[in-house]
Parts: structure tokens; C-alpha cells; sequence
């Protein structure tokens, strides 16, 4: 396919083999407003929280010591937490420029950057992100399948990190090579789990192929199964490649741990690396829950499992409310000016790249 500038609805059509998709620009313009609204709503209600958790912290006694950390925590240490918060944002959207390789560099640049505010300051247990993204991606003219694919593939490409280090440093506890608490619910039990998540996944193309045949007339259904199967095709694809931009998944993941232990160290009290590292991963999973910004189940959850790991709780409070911060707000407030920049430019015809089969 050459390249050129054409319109956006048949660039859809064009990138994806599929019919065009007419677009009402006043509709576009409205449904934007409607999630300029959104994002400021969102960063009114962190604004809210931030505060709130703040006030609380400084005046419930028992609660105060933890105020007293944060006041007294080292500037040079933040100011690394806050260098790598945003080094974990720009690993973002490297492996987005990976997934999304055909649209316009800054378009792609801007929206990575969208969906990381809309992750941190919408109300939809991380899926603020996708529904932004799919939403900008709709009104270029892309079909909803090849938007569900391509988000898959990110899902996985930035997932993929995270569970090798819990498969790597799980053994590296339950074989006492590194100083932690490797007992079998806090090492080798979370390993096991996402040692068998990893080749389950890899196994989906081939366990869907053969469920086809017997979905029989239920259209949805194949469909839905044959988007899953595509993306961990192409996620796998991409791995096998190994182009360097998919460094940008580990940066993601490995920065915004290291903005965490740059908390530890600026407030004191870090437990053993390999225990900080455990506790991270595992306690993320609370940003799963539904909740704006993940308020109180990615505190609580990543909280609960430092105290389990072997730290003291109000070190980890005190670091955990430094990295929470830093790693909704940095995000948030760029990633908001990235969106108002990409709003004025949904109506601006593209200029694709070929698809790589054709290079």
C-alpha cells in the first residue's frame, strides 16, 4: 500500500481491508468535549483525594509518623522517583508506537499519552485508557475488531514483564538465592500462577482453533475468540522479532517499580529488593477494581502486600502514598495536555506507514 494523505474514513477501510465508516464531525467534536469533561472531572476527584489522604495523614495521631516521613522524606530520592515515573510513561508509549506502528508518529505519541491519564483519573478499573483510545481510533475510521486486536496486543506486550518477574524472582525466593521471605504462599505459589497464566496464553491460538468448529452459528462468540487468538498471535510475533522498542513494556513495568523503591529510600524502611519486587506486582492487581484512580484498592492492596514481604507499615505508608502521587499525577497532567493537542487534530487527514508484510 502506498503511502498518502487521505481521509480519515478511508484510511479505516484501507488499513483494516474492511468497509468505510462515515463520520459526523459535530458528533466528533462532541463526543471529545464529552471526554475533555471526563478527564478534568477526574482530575478534579484525584485533586479531592490527594488532598483528603493528605489531611489525614497529617492529623489522625498514630497516622501522623507517616506525615512526618513524607515532611521529612529526601528531596534527591523524589526527585529520582519522579525522573523514573516519567521514564515508565515514555516506556508506555514506545511499545505503543510497536502496536499502533502505522498511524502518524505524533498522533500515536498523543494518544499513548491520552489513555496513561485516562488509566490514572477515570473511574473504570484501567479501562478508562482503551475506551479513549478506542473511542480517537473509531473516529479515524478503524473498525471495532482490529481496535479490540490491537489493544490486546498492547495488553499483552505490557504484561508479559510483569509476569516473568514474578515466575523469576518467585524462584529466586523459594530457592533462597536472594534475601526475602520465600515460604510457599509468598514465593513459589505466585509463580506457579503466572508460570501457568503464560502458557495458557500462549496455548489460546491453538485451544480457539479447534473450539471454532464447534461454535457452530454463534457469530459473536468466534468472533470474539478469533480477535483473542490474532492478538496473542501478534504478540507473539512482535517477541519473536524483538525489536527494540519492546524494551519500552520492560521500562514501563521495571520504572515504575523503581519509582516505588526511590519512595522507599527517600522515606526509609525498604524491605529486601526481591520482596519489594513481589509486593509490587502482586499488589497492583488491586488497580483492577473499578475505583477512580484505583483510589484505596491499589493503596491498600500494594500496602498489605509490602507489610507481608517484610515491611514496616509506616515506611511502606509513607512510600506507597509518595509513589501513588507520582505515578497518578505525573500521567495525569500530561497525559490531559496530550489529549487536548490530539482533540484538535481528529479531523486532520493521515499519512500511513505500509503494513510491514509490504516493506
Amino acid at each position: 500500500m502506498p503511502e498518502g494523505k487521505v481521509g480519515a474514513e478511508q484510511t479505516g477501510a484501507r488499513w483494516l481491508g474492511a468497509r468505510e465508516y462515515p463520520r459526523d464531525p459535530a458528533a466528533t467534536a462532541g463526543a471529545a468535549a464529552a471526554h475533555s469533561r471526563s478527564l478534568r472531572n477526574g482530575l478534579i476527584a484525584l485533586a479531592l483525594v490527594t488532598g483528603a489522604v493528605i489531611a489525614l495523614v497529617m492529623a489522625v495521631p498514630k497516622v501522623d509518623q507517616v506525615g512526618r516521613r513524607l515532611s521529612e522524606g529526601s528531596a534527591p530520592w523524589l526527585a529520582l522517583a519522579g525522573l523514573c515515573e516519567l521514564g515508565s510513561c515514555l516506556g508506555y508509549v514506545i511499545v505503543f508506537q510497536l502496536v499502533f506502528y502505522r498511524g502518524p508518529s505524533r498522533m500515536v505519541t498523543r494518544l499513548a499519552w491520552s489513555e496513561l491519564a485516562a488509566n490514572s483519573i477515570v473511574p473504570a478499573g484501567g479501562l478508562g485508557g482503551l475506551g479513549l483510545g478506542a473511542w480517537v481510533l473509531s473516529t479515524r475510521g478503524v473498525p471495532p475488531g482490529r481496535i479490540a486486536e490491537r489493544s490486546a496486543v498492547m495488553f499483552i506486550l505490557t504484561s508479559v514483564p510483569s509476569f516473568a518477574a514474578v515466575i523469576v524472582v518467585g524462584a529466586l525466593l523459594t530457592t533462597g538465592a536472594v534475601p526475602g521471605r520465600g515460604d510457599f504462599v509468598r514465593s513459589a505459589l505466585p509463580a506457579s500462577l503466572a508460570l501457568a497464566v503464560v502458557v495458557a496464553v500462549a496455548a489460546l491460538p491453538r485451544v480457539i482453533g479447534r473450539l471454532d468448529a464447534r461454535l457452530g452459528h454463534r457469530r459473536r462468540v468466534r468472533a470474539g475468540l478469533g480477535v483473542l487468538a490474532d492478538a496473542t498471535r501478534a504478540a507473539t510475533f512482535e517477541l519473536r522479532r524483538g525489536d527494540w522498542r519492546l524494551l519500552g513494556a520492560v521500562a514501563y513495568m521495571a520504572l515504575d517499580l523503581a519509582t516505588l523503591w526511590a519512595c522507599f529510600h527517600a522515606v526509609g524502611g525498604a524491605p529486601p529488593l526481591a520482596g519489594l519486587m513481589m509486593a509490587y506486582l502482586l499488589g497492583q492487581l488491586g488497580g483492577l477494581i473499578p475505583l477512580p484512580a484505583g483510589a484505596g484498592a491499589v493503596d491498600g492492596g500494594l500496602l498489605g502486600a509490602l507489610v507481608a514481604y517484610g515491611a514496616h507499615v509506616a515506611p511502606a505508608a509513607a512510600a506507597v502514598l509518595a509513589y501513588r502521587v507520582l505515578s497518578l499525577w505525573l500521567p495525569a497532567l500530561l497525559g490531559t495536555g496530550a489529549f487536548l493537542a490530539l482533540r484538535r487534530h481528529l479531523n486532520d487527514p493521515l499519512d500511513l506507514k505500509p503494513p510491514r508484510r509490504e516493506r
